[in-house]
């Protein structure tokens, strides 16, 4: 009996059950993995970055915006002797008008693309871009020269401007040239756009910052969403997606080490993904395969859209106007909740809000380091107790 029980004890938990084996990550898949991610992730670090830079040489401390005077205050202009509850209510209809207006521009863009007005798209966001470069661009310039009390003639200033915005304007939407370089006006778009952002009322942008994470839930997750119609029906015609969208390019055969596939298998695989196509944010237009070893992909470059740089950028320079602590938190909590956003994409196959993690765990980051986090710091550093 005793040789009985030890004969037996060969069989694992798994084998006896019928499930299947656990799979231990092996250094070359998470490297495989890594090579993917990491293209999405420096990007997002840069414009976080740059953003929090202009906030930190910029936002005079102890002086509070009023407001940027548009959309995002277009009900209620926050006042430093309201009450909790009056700014609360109003931030929480100044969030309100501006994600209908999103989710009405959202429709329209749909529409547009869907009766083939593509033209009509891109037109409008090459006056834009040109606008944000030269404009809103020029200005931060000009106050960036100023605050370093750099000298220069306003000739050199406005060709500098108008270079730059007619090349970014034409690059990014109408010219095909390198990846690298429109990648880099993308950023560029995204700092400039969540710099001006940083500028509304605290309330009313911690509120819209949530409001936006649940709406790119709807938009992304629901059957009527206006940004799954959208990546839906580009799938069908096989077409770009009409946005402003950034596109990051992993090591090429980091889609053939992921899988975890037998012989047969594998050349399957191989030859499914040499016809497969990439893929949007967040989406993998390749559709996953069946088998049951191919738990986990990633395709070898994801798409990710501006607006998550933007608001990534605003929550972290936002916590930047309170203390270097709180933005420490939010900037590696932005990032954490991308990492798991992706590693999600990988798991499900399917498009994913991009959104909501990060905000979800900046802003608690925020609110613990804030009311927690540095207030137990300062007391250890006010009894000389230093913790290493």
């Amino acid at each position: 009996d005793a040789c009985d029980r030890v004969g037996m004890s060969d069989q694992t938990p798994a084998a006896t059950s019928g499930r299947p084996p656990i799979h231990v990550v092996t250094r070359d898949e998470f490297e495989a993995v890594a090579d993917v991610i990491m293209p999405v992730v420096y990007p997002v670090t840069i414009a976080m970055a740059l953003c929090v830079a202009l906030v930190n040489l910029l936002h005079t401390p102890g002086v509070e915006s009023a407001g940027t005077g548009g959309m995002t205050t277009a009900v209620y202009a926050e006042k430093a002797s309201d009450s909790a509850s009056v700014k609360l209510e109003g931030a929480m209809a100044n969030a309100a008008v501006f994600i209908a207006f999103i989710t009405a521009a959202t429709f329209a863009l749909f529409l547009l693309f869907k009766y083939r007005l593509a033209k009509v798209i891109w037109a409008y966001m090459g006056f834009s871009g040109l606008l944000i470069f030269g404009l809103l661009g020029g200005n931060i310039l000009l106050q960036v020269l100023d605050k370093l009390e750099i000298a220069v003639d306003m000739i050199s200033v406005y060709l500098f401007l108008w270079n730059f915005s007619a090349g970014g304007a034409l690059m990014t939407f109408f010219w095909p040239g390198p990846l690298v370089v429109k990648q880099g006006y993308l950023i560029f778009i995204s700092t400039i756009v969540s710099y001006y952002f940083t500028q509304i009322p605290e309330w009313t942008t911690w509120t819209l910052l949530v409001a936006m994470a649940l709406y790119d839930l709807y938009a992304v997750l629901t059957p009527n969403g206006p940004l799954k119609m959208i990546v839906e029906l580009a799938q069908e015609r096989d077409e770009d997606i009409p946005a402003l969208v950034y596109e990051s390019r992993g090591t090429p055969d980091a889609g053939l080490r992921r899988r975890r596939t037998s012989a047969r298998e594998t050349a399957e695989s191989r030859a499914s993904e040499a016809t497969s196509e990439m893929s949007p944010l967040i989406q993998d237009r390749s559709p996953a395969s069946d088998d049951g070893d191919s738990r986990f992909h990633l395709p070898d470059s994801i798409k990710l859209g501006l607006g998550d740089f933007i608001f990534y950028s605003v929550l972290v320079g936002r916590a930047a106007m309170y203390s270097p602590i709180t933005c420490l938190c939010c900037f590696t909590s932005v990032l954490f909740g991308l990492v798991i956003t992706l590693l999600g994409l990988g798991l499900y196959g399917k498009a994913l809000p991009a959104l909501p993690v990060s905000i979800a765990l900046g802003t608690l980051s925020f609110f613990g380091a804030r009311f927690y986090l540095e207030p137990f710091v300062v007391d250890l550093y006010a009894h000389g107790i230093f913790v290493i």
